[in-house]
């Protein structure tokens, strides 16, 4: 009878810690965190890369404001013809989103992204991607213009490829806001 107690009462005393243990490993922040995919519904990959003026930037730093990413080039015409655009949508939504226009700067020259910004009067933020492994091949980036609208707790919300017209962009920005 003694032995049959105490089985019960170290049976009882697993099934509590087993049952807290559950619980805890069920909500533990990992647990609730999205996973991290350069795909819609996913966590936004992060990165750090340098501004036209050597600064570091990090997509981490504007989390609680959507964030619009353009991978682009110098070389690429629909990336050109679209830069226009860009320069509106930015003017129209730089209080409401944040704008970061990557360019992948390993396979491009760097007087060329200035020259190219200039005769545009581009005054968005770019950046210099300057390494094959970096924010372009954490995004799965297959060709310029590619495009990604992350919300404000990082989630890619939209992502298109190929050229984009203001009113596009402007769709693509609602479905992170």
């Amino acid at each position: 009878m003694k032995n049959l107690r105490l089985l019960i009462v170290v049976g009882i005393i697993g099934v509590v810690l087993l049952t807290t243990f559950g619980l805890k490993s069920a909500t533990s922040p990992q647990a609730t965190r999205p996973e991290t995919r350069p795909e819609v519904g996913f966590a936004a990959p992060d990165f750090t890369l340098k501004n036209l003026n050597g600064e570091t930037v990090k997509l981490s730093d504007f989390r609680g404001k959507p964030v619009y990413i353009n991978f682009w080039a110098s070389w690429c015409p629909p990336c050109k013809e679209e830069m226009p655009q860009l320069e509106k949508f930015y003017k129209n939504n730089k209080d409401k989103m944040v704008m970061l226009a990557i360019d992948i700067t390993f396979s491009d020259k760097l007087d060329d992204v200035r020259k190219i910004l200039q005769a545009n009067n581009s005054t968005y933020p770019v950046l210099l991607d300057e390494n094959r492994n970096g924010a372009a091949a954490a995004y799965a980036v297959t060709g310029v213009p590619e495009h990604f609208f992350i919300d404000k707790n990082g989630i890619i919300r939209h992502k298109a490829i190929g050229p984009m017209t203001l009113e596009m962009l402007q769709q693509g920005i609602n479905k992170a806001m």
